[in-house]
């Protein structure tokens, strides 16, 4: 069998002609194009779903997290203002000072706010795009390729963002990245997110009482020999019923689950990736079945729907001008030159276990870091660490930035995203007004414009002494 073909020549019609494009139209990407078109850039995002919202939709990643708030940064809050607008988001943030912050929004919700927002700043978005390709001269990207339903089209840029999560324009660009978690090709277990609806909290929900329901049920639960999926039979769904994980809005009885863990998945091979999705699914199907049968409050429950891709922590990591590093993320280092801070533990979901945890809770090295949060503790994310090493005119921004294994797992947050996002626009537009390329941009005057625009009002009161 052959392993690669040759593609004939082919000539392909510009779609059009721009500043910035931004390929992702997930949080980091959507805070990119924002922060460019602000600036007077004009600029396309390129979404492949019909939506935007990324993750916090596709893959129902519908949870607010933070240890102490001080990663939430300027778009966020602008975010967070456009949901509490919509009714879209947790009334508010539960945990704050104890290191633990929560909240919650609504995935549908969160498609009409950035499509507030982009619009209001003057963004272009184009949806049911999927990035194929980048054609790059002199080591300077003059455009990227999509695929869309017209066909095969082309759109020429100044400057390129690369906010798929899964640095796609890079791979195409050849830039250097690692995935994985330096032994094996993954780096963290994947989960198929489900929302099941019609769910009522129990009255003695959080009680010893109700942990022993939840026990009782499990235990009949496995006498009957219904069920054949490890989260289940391993004990790993006792945790969440028990803990009544994720309850929607308070206008839905639904709840969001998280029980779902598809181990030792290659999210770069194609075959594997399907492999995970359906296994994912079914996951999902059986953790539904279980709720309504044997989990208190659930007995009128239902399955509302699965995420529509299953969710991904990790895949690629560019190799940049700088990296976050191990050491970064222990020791809270800051530098000269931060433009995002991350502020969230540790989180490694194992790619080899249905049961151990993603922190390790107990460990002292979690107690110290945990400690230090509480007082608004965080890590630099440097500017260099959102430019690959050999192309001129890329930016990145999300998950995929230049970071060891250990320093993504708590970067790659929502929030931390958007910050990133916006620093990756704010630097794209800054870099066409100088007339240089982003290596060569003075950090300085990215951070100074960086404060400027994030200078704004809290979306969380509670917030206001740590923004």
């Amino acid at each position: 069998m052959k392993t690669t073909i040759q593609e004939p020549a082919r000539d392909i019609p510009v779609l059009g002609e721009y500043d910035v494009v931004v390929c992702g139209g997930g949080p980091a990407g959507c805070a990119a194009a924002i922060a460019s078109a602000r600036l007077g850039a004009k600029t396309l995002i390129i979404e492949k779903d019909g939506y935007l919202g990324g993750a916090t939709v596709s893959q129902l990643v519908c949870v607010v997290l933070s240890t102490n708030g001080v990663d939430f940064q300027g778009i966020w809050h602008e975010y967070a203002r456009g949901l509490k607008k919509r009714g879209g988001i947790s009334e508010k943030l539960d945990g704050i000072g104890s290191g633990q912050i929560r909240g919650i929004v609504d995935p549908e919700v969160v498609k009409y706010v950035w499509d507030d927002l982009l619009t209001e700043a003057g963004a272009d978005i184009l949806h049911h795009a999927y990035c194929s390709g980048a054609i790059v001269e002199n080591n300077t990207i003059i455009g990227i390729t999509v695929e869309t339903k017209a066909g095969t089209g082309f759109i020429s840029a100044k400057q390129v963002i690369d906010a798929t999560g899964d640095a796609i324009v890079c791979n195409y660009a050849r830039v250097p990245w690692d995935q994985g978690d330096g032994k094996n090709p993954w780096a963290m277990a994947c989960t198929k997110v489900l929302r099941i609806g019609n769910a009522i909290k129990p009255e003695n929900f959080n009680t010893p009482e109700f942990a022993q329901q939840i026990e009782d049920g499990f235990q009949a639960a496995m006498k009957s020999g219904k069920y054949t999926t490890p989260v289940i039979t391993t004990g790993r769904v006792k945790g969440y019923a028990q803990w009544w994980m994720w309850q929607m809005p308070s206008y839905r009885n639904e709840l969001l689950l998280v029980t779902s863990r598809v181990l030792k998945v290659n999210p770069l091979d194609p075959f594997d990736f399907t492999r995970a999705e359906r296994e994912g699914r079914e996951q999902a199907w059986q953790v539904a079945d279980y709720y309504k049968n044997y989990v208190p409050g659930c007995e009128n429950s239902y399955l509302v729907d699965t995420s529509s891709h299953i969710g991904l922590r990790s895949s690629r990591r560019i190799h940049g001008l700088a990296t976050a590093t191990e050491k970064d993320a222990v020791e809270f280092n800051k530098y000269s030159d931060g433009v995002a801070r991350s502020s969230w533990d540790i989180d490694i979901w194992p790619a080899d276990s249905y049961t151990a945890p993603a922190v390790d809770r107990e460990s002292e090295s979690y107690k110290i870091r945990h400690e230090r949060f509480k007082t608004g503790d965080y890590f630099d994310i440097r500017y260099g660490s959102l430019i690959p090493i050999n192309v001129d005119n890329l930016l990145v921004a999300g998950r995929c930035i230049s970071a060891e294994h250990i320093a993504e797992s708590s970067l790659r947050i929502q929030q931390t995203c958007m910050a990133t996002g916006q620093a990756a626009g704010t630097a794209a537009a800054l870099s066409i007004n100088a007339d240089v390329s982003p290596k060569l941009l003075d950090a300085k005057l990215l951070i100074k414009q960086l404060e400027i625009d994030r200078d704004v009002e809290p979306a969380f009161e509670e917030l206001t002494v740590r923004k």
